[in-house]
């Protein structure tokens, strides 16, 4: 042995001693953020852009008008927030991707959209796979309360709604004439 290559020999078996003395470290979890999330609005709505938030996230593509939105951070947060309530003997998707969104909450029994003053939005979601393909999109209702995003998944039906009776609404001949109320 040279002189020069004694010490690093001695070195490399008390770093590999030392190194087995170390805590095993554990799997790294992108998991929901523990903290509050801040409550991001766009600055503006253009249709076909993305739009950023303030910390450079980025929102889903916006239907319709500035209101708050979750970013897709904040979505995937609170997909995995419903993911550790959900039952642990069936598979789920591993992340979700938000298509668009639009103010108010999707009634599950109604198929109806209801506006609330609070941060409530309901989203066009694509459910993804491990490789990030798309295994099938659903639509999710997302609000915000206490300081987070929650996830809130909507099965509305897929019927129409039958009516009761077919009646057709009474025609008015004379509708056509200026200065005539609309309805009567």
């Amino acid at each position: 042995m040279t002189a020069k290559s004694r010490p690093s020999a001695l070195i490399l078996p008390l770093l590999l001693l030392l190194a087995g003395c170390a805590a095993p470290a554990g799997p790294v979890v992108n998991g929901p953020p523990l903290g509050p999330e801040p409550l991001f609005a766009p600055e503006q709505v253009k249709p076909g852009r993305l739009e950023y938030a303030p910390d450079r996230s980025t929102f889903a593509p916006i239907l319709t008008e500035r209101f708050p939105y979750p970013t897709q951070v904040e979505a995937n947060a609170a997909y995995l927030r419903l993911l550790a309530t959900a039952p642990e003997n069936r598979s789920y998707p591993v992340s979700i991707w938000l298509f668009g969104c639009k103010p108010g909450i999707l009634d599950q029994q109604t198929a109806r959209v209801t506006r609330y003053r609070a941060p409530a939005v309901h989203c066009a979601t694509d459910f993804l796979d491990g490789s990030g393909r798309r295994m099938r999109r659903e639509t999710a209702n997302f609000y915000y309360y206490d300081a987070i995003w929650t996830m809130q998944p909507v099965y509305p039906p897929l019927a129409a709604v039958p009516w009761r009776n077919r009646e057709k609404s009474p025609k008015d001949f004379w509708g056509w004439l200026p200065g005539r109320p609309r309805y009567e």
